[in-house]
């Protein structure tokens, strides 16, 4: 990727919403430029969790407890933060909460893991 790809990638963090085509463009630049940089939060249960999930998802913390759990990454408001659930709206949810919190950019998936198409295991 050349440099004018990474800035493109690098600008999707400044969105308020992002589909499945743009996480898998940022999960794999994450995974190949240490210019990328951001959490991907899944907040669904652990049950859904295990079944399937994102490759690439750094925290689960799953809204029915998430005011408990948010302190694992109390310290990284200032990291670009894209939250996911199945279909978005318990993301969405997590998403507002956490800016009411004080974390500076947080992205939700719109349409979750279920309109995503990239690396699932």
């Amino acid at each position: 990727m050349n440099k004018i790809d990474i800035k493109k990638t690098v600008s999707l963090l400044d969105k308020h919403e992002i589909n499945g085509e743009e996480l898998e463009l940022l999960l794999l630049q994450r995974e190949i430029n240490n210019e990328v940089k951001f959490l991907l939060i899944d907040v669904r249960e652990d049950d859904e969790y295990q079944d399937k999930r994102i490759k690439g998802v750094d925290y689960l913390i799953p809204l029915s407890n998430f005011k408990h759990n948010i302190s694992i990454i109390q310290n990284k408001k200032d990291i670009p933060i894209i939250t996911q659930c199945r279909i978005g709206a318990r993301s969405a949810t997590a998403q507002n909460q956490m800016l009411l919190w004080g974390f500076k950019t947080v992205i939700n998936l719109a349409g979750g893991i279920t309109h995503y198409k990239g690396k699932i295991i």
